[in-house]
């Protein structure tokens, strides 16, 4: 079989199994099978596909019918200009968490704050894009998870971050003090679990199926279970300067009452997604220039 004729029989069996852009994932199926770039496939149309690559194909073509995400079936992802390992230790990264990030930068880089803390890290892109963009900067990422701690240090390790992120166990902000950084932290960034729990079942199979459910969906009213455990113990963060929260539809209102609420707050920040949803609320802590 060629490879055109190979990509257009997978992009129907996604469609009949109703992926959505299942012409997409076709073509990063077959790109991923052949070790080829997406810009390469046209060049390559007419080759004649070799009795493992198709078996491989298949393989791979089947499982996304089963609506296994492709993050998952590729083992990487791409967020914010880098490559990660995914695998299903851990919730796969989504574009909107760029937003969360280019806030936290935005903070980071305007009042100087270099020791930051990430909050439920998952896959680490968070902790590491930071590390990575911010000059000098430490960051301490935390989960409750050891297995996606286990995969959050291997994406450290690709990114040669070793020495600026550290990895520490344990819910929320606990480790923190556990391990001595409490009070050198001076900004929190976190995507928490917020889905909430009436929700969860109408998402995509490919959430509900093969996702971390523990990593998605939020405790108490609301889903918003998880702000209000770490808002309440950012208020004994005795450095803290900012916070930025990557918060579900909906969410924004009720998180940033939390902020204001709990901390002393000298600015609040709500910076919309692409898809102009509330994505992120940030806050700005007492006065920062003194």
């Amino acid at each position: 079989m060629k490879l055109r004729e190979a990509i257009s029989d997978a992009q129907t069996r996604l469609e009949e199994a109703g992926v959505p852009e299942a012409e997409f994932d076709a073509r990063m199926v077959a790109a991923h099978v052949l070790g080829l770039r997406l810009s390469e496939l046209l060049m390559h149309r007419e080759r004649m596909l070799t009795g493992d690559e198709q078996a491989a194909l298949d393989t791979l073509v089947s499982a996304r019918a089963r609506r296994e995400p492709l993050q998952y079936l590729l083992g990487c992802t791409g967020f914010h200009g880098r490559e990660f390992l995914c695998d299903p230790r851990a919730l796969i990264p989504r574009p909107d968490t760029e937003t969360l990030v280019d806030l936290a930068l935005e903070l980071a880089r305007e009042h100087g704050l270099r020791v930051i803390a990430d909050i439920g890290t998952g896959t680490g892109v968070i902790a590491i894009t930071l590390a990575a963009e911010l000059t000098g900067a430490e960051v301490l990422a935390t989960d409750v998870s050891p297995e996606a701690l286990e995969l959050a240090a291997e994406n450290v390790k690709q990114h040669k971050l070793g020495g600026r992120v550290t990895l520490l166990e344990g819910p929320w902000l606990e480790p923190l003090h556990e391990s001595g950084w409490a009070d050198r932290i001076e900004m929190v960034v976190s995507n928490p679990p917020y889905v909430r729990e009436e929700d969860f079942d109408a998402l995509m199979p490919e959430i509900v199926k093969h996702e971390p459910r523990h990593a998605l969906v939020g405790s108490g009213e609301g889903g918003l279970g998880a702000y209000r455990a770490i808002i309440g113990q950012c208020a004994e963060l005795p450095a803290l300067r900012a916070v930025a929260f990557e918060v579900g539809q909906g969410q924004a209102a009720a998180v940033a009452d939390l902020l204001q609420e709990k901390l002393n707050i000298a600015e609040t920040i709500i910076r919309r997604d692409l898809g102009k949803v509330d994505r992120v609320v940030a806050a700005v802590i007492g006065v920062l220039d003194r």
